[in-house]
């Protein structure tokens, strides 16, 4: 058995002693750099070249971190609950210092955190390590 296999069996593990409802999803595990903006209701657009250091990562104890170039920004804990926003069965992320859910996507080395309507921001970013 490969570690990430005993990894994703000991986070099945743990979410199931405890008192809470969790998602395992074990792919947004790791570290991730925006590249991409948009959205809101002035509807602005940017986009991020490969390094520019503002990089997400989650951790597989519910714990994040933000960077921007390097230096925390912030750190909390984030929690995976399933929705029917934008469709039956989405996913969605919250973040301890946020305040509100979002809706999220994971494609392979692709994540889309941000609100499916006219005036909400989607953030897009691309796995950089585990």
């Amino acid at each position: 058995m490969n570690k990430k296999s005993l990894l994703i069996i000991l986070i099945a593990i743990i979410s199931l002693a405890s008192c809470k409802k969790v998602t395992v999803t074990p792919g947004l595990i790791g570290k991730w750099e925006l590249r991409k903006k948009m959205g809101s209701i002035v509807g602005f657009d940017s986009v991020f070249a490969a390094g520019n250091g503002r990089v997400l990562e989650f951790r597989s104890d519910s714990t994040y971190l933000q960077y921007n170039k390097g230096r925390l920004l912030t750190q909390g804990k984030y929690h995976i609950a399933t929705t029917n926003y934008p469709s039956a069965n989405s996913l969605s992320i919250s973040f301890e210092n946020g305040g509100y859910q979002d809706y999220f996507n994971l494609k392979g080395t692709t994540l889309q955190i941000g609100m499916d309507a006219n005036d909400g921001v989607e953030t897009d970013y691309e796995k950089i390590a585990n």
